[in-house]
């Protein structure tokens, strides 16, 4: 009776199995064919009836991963990991590491190591790049700067970058049809937005080649107005990859912009350069580095923009935003970069950035700034309320000086923007310091030295924003 029984079960197992093998084969073709919706609706009647199939549950999982219904995907794989299924490993892996979760990544990693070695098959290319990601995310994650996120805003991916609020001194993002307009990127297919400083002595922008990829150009202006021979920016800013949404800021030297190349944790990272002025080279820029988190994540980030007059910066991502949509972040950039305690428990909530409130000080009040965030400016240019670039300057002989289009020595203009910067990073300054005195009240003495230093350096940085304001002066009326 007992042989007879298990010879029941074995039967009716291989009935169910073979029940099963026609809609597998046909999810399989489905698959393959990108028809993830069909191949969902053909599964879930097979998964019910057979829940511990590697194979049914595998493409029901996979099919909603690629539809995006990554939560509902999880259990699924897990399923078919558990019947050795490499690829279920892969997906749950890629899960993990989007959700910054190193260690249940690598942990999937080895159960996908496991299972290609047990069927005899070589770790492709794409196991080699995620293991390489990791590692790259463990450091980063190990230095998440400190910033303060003051207001966030979800738009249209196809034209984010127009709902940046820069001040006039900062420079234009430039949409594809003005950087045609200027005569910059003829005979390229494909433009992506560009750049032109407040001076507008030049200007930079993205092109595509006869293959797609965008490489970063520039262009001096010339006095006319026309524009001088352009060149590809050198120095391997793509790194392999396509380079995108030039930023350069005030000082003429530091240069931000996107790439995907392989530098990037995922998409597109945001990474920064300089300017390279050794006469002896023949690279433009030095070599890019990573922004890092939080700036940068396993998603798409874009378009780093510091105005210094406003004491603010931008960007942009599609982390934690719609199909079709980026997040705009704004926050207030710091001097010295601080980072964040890698064993404190909301530091992945600090890299995500899924909480701007984490990032605030408490109590502080950000309404002016956010205000100006929101206000209409004509041309890129305008203050209005905000204070951050409002200034009264003695000039003498009955002149005073209130905004920068007063002076008529272009040198004069660019010192006084300068001291106009100083002034916002000793604003900055001063508010860490608060925040030290604060911790001392608190009884947190250990921090004593940290303030005598930070009261030292507040000494410097008055008398770099008075040196720079008489600086101003002196251009300006030649005394």
């Amino acid at each position: 009776m007992r042989i007879k029984r298990y010879f029941i079960a074995l039967c009716a197992a291989a009935a169910v199995a073979s029940a099963a093998a026609g809609p597998i084969d046909e999810a399989r073709k489905l698959y393959h064919q990108g028809q993830y919706e069909a191949v969902v609706k053909l599964m879930r009647p097979v998964v019910k009836r057979s829940p511990r199939d590697g194979n049914a549950t595998y493409f029901l999982g996979a099919s909603l991963y690629n539809l995006g219904e990554v939560d509902e995907a999880v259990q699924p794989l897990t399923v078919a990991e558990g019947r050795g299924v490499a690829d279920a490993s892969a997906k749950l892996a890629r899960i993990a590491f989007d959700r910054y979760d190193v260690d249940g990544a690598q942990k999937h990693m080895s159960k996908w190591s496991a299972a290609l070695k047990k069927a005899k098959k070589d770790e492709p290319e794409e196991y080699s790049q995620l293991a390489s990601k990791l590692v790259m995310m463990r450091n980063m994650l190990d230095r998440v700067e400190k910033i303060e996120v003051i207001d966030s805003m979800a738009v249209d991916e196809s034209a984010f970058f127009n709902f940046y609020k820069l001040s006039k001194q900062a420079g234009n993002i430039l949409p594809p049809d003005a950087v045609t307009r200027l005569g910059a990127g003829s005979g390229s297919r494909e433009l992506s937005a560009g750049f032109m400083p407040q001076s507008r002595t030049e200007v930079l922008w993205a092109a595509a080649d006869s293959s797609g990829i965008f490489s970063l150009y520039g262009a001096d202006i010339l006095d006319d107005g026309t524009l001088d021979h352009s060149s590809a920016l050198k120095g391997n800013l793509g790194d392999g990859g396509n380079a995108l949404f030039p930023f350069l800021m005030t000082d003429g030297t530091t240069l931000y912009f996107s790439s995907d190349g392989d530098g990037s944790l995922g998409g597109y990272d945001i990474f920064m350069t300089r300017r390279n002025d050794a006469s002896d080279d023949d690279k433009d820029f030095y070599a890019p580095q990573n922004m890092g988190m939080p700036y940068n994540s396993p998603y798409n980030d874009y378009l780093m923009a510091i105005d210094e007059t406003s004491g603010l910066g931008w960007w942009a991502t599609d982390r934690n935003a719609e199909p079709g949509k980026v997040t705009i972040y704004v926050f207030i950039p710091s001097q010295v970069r601080v980072n964040a305690d890698p064993d404190e428990d909301d530091v992945q909530a600090l890299a995500r950035v899924s909480d701007i409130s984490l990032t605030q000080k408490p109590g502080a009040d950000y309404s002016k700034l956010i205000a100006f965030c929101h206000t209409e400016r004509k041309g890129g240019s305008g203050s209005s309320g905000m204070d951050a670039s409002s200034f009264t300057i003695d000039m003498g002989n009955g002149r005073v000086y209130d905004k920068l289009a007063d002076f008529r020595n272009d040198d004069a203009r660019a010192a006084m923007l300068d001291a106009l910067a100083a002034r916002a990073a000793l604003r900055r300054h001063l508010e860490q310091e608060d925040a030290l005195r604060e911790q001392y009240r608190n009884g947190n003495h250990g921090v004593a030295q940290q303030i005598l230093d930070s009261e030292a350096e507040t000494g410097r940085m008055r008398q770099r924003v008075m040196t720079l304001r008489n600086t101003a002066v002196r251009l300006e009326t030649g005394r």
